[in-house]
């Protein structure tokens, strides 16, 4: 059954630009693997530091793949110091 994650990243001003340098690579490399139906990142409107990850996968089994990747891992260690706050993450 298909699975969607939402992932709502709040980055310190003066850290978004590095923020979105990495996010770019992360949401590249990811559109890629096996079993990813779709990865975005989308800016909220009103706030350029508050961000969301939309991701799509076909099964629980792709999301642990995607979980367990080199790339998103490395990601998320090289963001922590970005975040003003604690991720938010839903999965559906």
């Amino acid at each position: 059954m298909e699975k969607v994650i939402i992932a709502q990243i709040s980055v310190q001003a003066s850290k978004t630009e590095a923020f979105l340098k990495l996010a770019k690579v992360m949401v590249a490399q990811s559109n890629t693997e096996v079993g990813c139906l779709q990865y975005r990142l989308l800016n909220e409107v009103n706030n350029e530091t508050e961000f969301l990850f939309h991701e799509k996968y076909i099964n629980e089994e792709a999301i642990e793949l995607h979980n367990a990747s080199e790339h998103f891992i490395n990601f998320v260690n090289a963001i922590a110091p970005f975040l003003s706050k604690a991720p938010i993450i839903e999965v559906f």
